[in-house]
């Protein structure tokens, strides 16, 4: 029965053991879990047999034989635990495996060769029962060091439970602690107490305890996620996962650990930067020496520098380095940390807001000089407003005066207490639609557009508080709804002896919609009103960095008409213009609403397709573009039909940046052009689509011809 058990409890620890080291192979915590479940059943299997020996010498071999399991048990259990708790980490690793395994290893050679525990085996009904060597010292040395690694996990386990102190980890720790006081009882008891009351009356069945602890680590895998995450564990998950480029080096620059994106942005493999000096993969050591001298000089906790990376192929690498050092516990610097922020991507798209700063300045030059008129008006207004509310409070005989201005005055005028109009002049009615008795009955806000009204509310209350400000733009809504963008001028005045407001406004919807024409102007071709070369610039820059960064394909076609000349001469530009259009709106029609057709110059046309899946996709969608251009376009002389040349750039294949791709597109272009036109070419090699259609075709022009 003892021998079944004990075959049993060795299947146990072997599947607790082989379960958990498949969870994770690479962690140290897991393989030396594993080799603790492997002791456990080295001792388990072979110490069954002791059990059901045929006689005594059969027992004492494969007592020897189990010996390397109980053994090594206290040593292997309390490396698991300094591994969990990271205190392993407070001991230099040669010693620790001395301090773990050294006696292990003596008492074993003395198991090999004399006698440690067992002097002598008894037969008993349940199987071999061992007589304790009392009298050796052997004995007690390793009952010394079995009960002190087992008091010294114990400890280190109620500490790191309390220093932690969430639910998951008390739990953890009150699971393990009751799991080791089961087992170290119990096996106490059965392997030495009662041997040494009783000898030789009951067999030695601690191997077959160690199941408690199998079970308590087996419920802290299923219930509480165990080995699966360990703040040690934790920390190599954030350092794999990081971003940045993260570097770990000892006191003398040697690199001792990289994270996966070392690999990714240098294009080195881990194994060819372990070992090798840091400086190896610099393109200037200068600024990252002198950061290491300047760290270790003021005693600074990190620095933050900028220097150039050199990946494996040669290519430099901007980056910005964050350094700092690692000290022990005797604030001896021990080794250096490097964060490295791959600068690249930041760069492009600070060249890239240059380029919309520069483009941005251009429309506001354009629009400099109505602005300026516009200003000057608005200030000979201001001026106005306010020199009327001077002679008005000075001299009350200007008060007829001031009405007859107030009515006769082009530009909407009013006066508003309370939220109401008191008084309106005929310029404000016809601007908003509104009689003057419909204006005085409603509020002043509610021809406000609503989502202007806050504004409007805030500035009168700034003029009320007697602060001056500038004349502002709001919208009004007129009686038949009708939008309006007027400039106002408000100030405060004595109505009636209370406090009023005086406002004056002008309609700037005109120069409101000029503004929009200009802005819709610098990025819209005029004739097709499709993307001009600017806009088509800055979409081809941003999908070429979207592209890069998702590892996806983009194509560029240039596309060419074949004959449009042809139909400028014979029918007039006006004609070859309806063309134009229909070409354009044929392409925007069958294409992608992410994709851009720009019209660059005269007949010529270019198509960015971003996010292509493959490059026989491309030239799939370039074979429909050829048929549906050569359709017959309807212009007022008749039916005309066209045919177009296409040259096709990929990326990444044929360039990197968007100048490249247009020549590449260019060139194919124009081969296409020589190789006889209504053709699709693809850089540096040619290709000709629907080579029957374009006979028949060809066919049916030379009959349109004769009809003709």
């Amino acid at each position: 029965l003892l021998s079944v058990m004990g075959l049993l409890a060795g299947m146990v620890y072997l599947y607790v053991g082989g379960y958990a080291f498949r969870l994770n192979p690479r962690s140290r915590l897991h393989r030396i879990f594993a080799l603790l479940c492997l002791v456990l059943t080295w001792w388990a299997f072979f110490y069954a047999f002791v059990y059901a020996s045929p006689d005594k010498a059969s027992a004492w071999f494969w007592f020897k034989l189990s010996a390397p399991g109980w053994t090594f048990i206290g040593g292997v259990g309390l490396h698991l635990v300094l591994l969990l708790t990271g205190e392993d980490r407070r001991w230099p690793k040669g010693w620790l495996y001395v301090l773990l395994y050294l006696p292990a290893s003596l008492v074993l050679i003395r198991v090999w060769t004399g006698t440690v525990t067992a002097r002598d085996f008894v037969s008993t009904p349940l199987g071999w029962a061992e007589v304790l060597a009392s009298d050796s010292p052997w004995l007690w040395f390793h009952s010394f060091y079995y009960s002190g690694c087992t008091l010294w996990g114990s400890l280190v386990l109620i500490r790191w439970g309390r220093r932690y102190g969430s639910r998951l980890q008390k739990r953890q720790t009150g699971i393990f602690l009751m799991s080791v006081a089961l087992f170290y009882g119990l096996g106490t008891f059965f392997n030495i107490v009662l041997p040494l009351v009783r000898p030789g009356s009951f067999p030695s069945i601690a191997p077959i305890f160690g199941l408690f602890g199998a079970y308590g680590i087996w419920k802290s895998i299923v219930e509480y996620r165990f080995l699966l995450f360990t703040p040690v564990l934790a920390a190599d998950t954030i350092f794999k996962a990081m971003g940045d480029l993260l570097i770990l080096t000892n006191e003398e620059g040697v690199i001792s650990q990289v994270n996966p994106q070392v690999e990714k942005v240098l294009g080195y493999p881990e194994e060819e930067l372990l070992g090798k000096p840091l400086f190896g993969i610099l393109a200037d050591e200068a600024p990252l020496k002198e950061g290491l001298r300047l760290l270790t000089r003021d005693d600074l906790p990190l620095l933050r520098l900028e220097l150039m990376l050199k990946s494996r192929v040669g290519e430099r690498i901007p980056g910005k380095v964050t350094l700092s050092f690692v000290q022990n516990d005797k604030k001896e610097v021990i080794g250096w940390t490097i964060i490295v922020e791959d600068l690249r991507t930041r760069l492009r798209l600070e060249e890239e807001i240059q380029v919309r700063k520069k483009t941005e300045e251009a429309l506001l030059k354009a629009q400099a000089d109505l602005e300026q008129r516009i200003q000057e008006r608005t200030e000979e207004l201001y001026q106005a407003n306010q020199a009327l509310q001077a002679e008005m409070v000075e001299r009350e005989e200007m008060e007829r005066l001031f009405r007859t201005l107030f009515v006769q005055s082009p530009i909407g005028t009013y006066i508003a207490q309370k939220g109401y109009f008191q008084m309106v002049n005929p310029a404000f009615e016809r601007a908003t639609g509104y009689s003057e008795k419909e204006l005085l009955a409603i509020p002043a806000l509610s021809l406000v557009h609503p989502e202007d009204r806050q504004e409007v509310r805030n500035n009168a209350v700034k003029m009320l508080r007697g602060e001056r400000h500038q004349p502002y733009e709001f919208r009004f809504i007129t009686k038949d709804g009708r939008v309006l963008w007027i400039l106002e001028t408000v100030t405060s005045i004595q109505y009636q002896g209370l406090r009023a407001t005086l406002g004056s406004f002008m309609d700037i919807t005109q120069r409101k919609e000029s503004e929009e024409t200009i802005r819709r102007l610098a990025f819209q071709d005029s004739l097709t009103g499709l993307a001009n070369r600017p806009l088509l610039l800055d979409r081809l820059s941003l999908s070429l960095v979207q592209a890069q960064r998702q590892g996806r394909g983009l194509a560029l076609m240039m596309v060419d008409l074949d004959g449009f000349k042809e139909i400028n001469d014979r029918f007039g530009h006006q004609q070859g213009d309806l063309v134009l259009k229909e070409v354009g709106r044929r392409l925007v029609q069958f294409l992608r609403k992410s994709d851009t057709v720009a019209r660059m110059d005269g007949d010529e046309f270019v198509i960015l397709l971003p996010d292509v899946g493959s490059d026989e996709d491309a030239e799939r969608i370039a074979g429909k573009l050829l048929e549906i251009i050569q359709r017959p376009i309807e212009v007022e002389t008749g039916p005309v039909r066209v045919t177009a040349s296409i040259g096709l750039a990929l990326f990444p294949r044929d360039g990197q940046d968007g100048e490249t791709l247009l020549k590449i597109a260019d060139r194919a272009m124009y081969q296409a052009k020589e190789d006889g036109k209504n053709r699709l070419t693809v850089y540096g090699r040619g290709r000709m689509f629907s080579s029957v259609m374009e006979m028949s075709l060809r066919t049916r022009d030379e009959k349109n011809r004769v009809k003709d």
